[in-house]
């Protein structure tokens, strides 16, 4: 009696162990299931917000946060290069500049892009790539000089141009700032990059801010031109190099005592100058 009393016991141990263990095993496995719901739903969440924020942002917005991004990115990519080949201690200098600003000014885009779900490019655009081709072929002074030419005075006119038109078409307000902030050290690089031509043999471009720096004119004993709104202007430079730079409106005319070596333009006159009057300008 005593051995059958304690295996029904022990039977009904076993019996309240096994559905014990059932409802504990069935909680934790809804606990987890209902956890992986959570974070799959707080994923979703997210990326659906990601995804909204880049709707609110208009698409002419955000392409011009990419042209921003890849003028960017060509900057510094074009300034690493001259950095490794050029032999010139100013031309390093500028292109140091270039990275070290460059860079921050990407970096804030690249903030203001994540907070509103816009991609943005990490490489320079193919235009770009090609002319860095071309570049990494080229040695000494030759180099020098297409540097200057191209990711100093033509790439800072185009970027400021496209500032310009950011601050005016965007509609988004922090885009806008973003513009306003950039443009004023891309100015500041386009004096610089005219400035160290001018030690190159390149001539100066100051008080060209309105018009696309094509710089495909004379250098040395070649004649150069270079259109922007409208109007002439008539450069004599010291050999007797002539070079036509175009102005607002007006004609001017101005000497380069250079040496007789022009970047697109022999002489410019000042841009805003009223219809039929004249200005007169020097590059030197």
């Amino acid at each position: 009696m005593n051995k059958q009393l304690i295996l029904k016991r022990m039977a009904a141990c076993a019996t309240l162990a096994m559905m014990f263990g059932g409802a504990i095993a069935q909680n934790a496995t809804g606990a987890a299931t209902t956890g992986s719901m959570s974070g799959n739903s707080a994923t979703a969440a997210s990326t659906t917000t990601a995804s909204g924020s880049a709707a609110k942002v208009a698409s002419a917005d955000q392409k011009m946060m990419r042209d921003i991004a890849h003028a960017n990115l060509s900057e510094i990519a074009a300034g690493k290069m001259a950095l490794e080949k050029s032999q010139s201690d100013d031309v390093k200098t500028f292109a140091q500049k270039m990275i070290d600003d460059h860079t921050k000014a990407q970096q804030e885009l690249q903030t203001l892009a994540d907070s509103k779900g816009v991609k943005l490019p990490t490489e320079p655009d193919a235009k770009h790539k090609a002319l860095s081709k071309v570049m990494s072929a080229l040695k000494g002074d030759t180099f020098d000089k297409r540097y200057l030419k191209q990711g100093g005075l033509n790439d800072h006119e185009n970027t400021h141009k496209l500032l310009v038109r950011v601050q005016d078409k965007a509609k988004d307000a922090d885009l806008k700032a973003y513009a306003a902030k950039t443009i004023t050290a891309v100015d500041q690089h386009l004096t610089m990059a005219q400035e160290t031509a001018a030690k190159h043999g390149m001539g100066s471009k100051k008080g060209n801010m309105t018009g696309a720096a094509t710089d495909n004119g004379a250098m040395g004993a070649r004649s150069g031109a270079m259109s922007s709104s409208g109007g002439n202007s008539g450069g004599a430079a010291s050999s007797g190099v002539s070079g036509a730079s175009g102005t607002t409106g007006g004609t001017g005319a101005g000497a380069m005592g250079n040496g007789g070596s022009a970047a697109g333009a022999g002489a410019m006159g000042t841009p805003g100058a009223s219809t039929g009057g004249t200005t007169g300008g020097a590059a030197r």
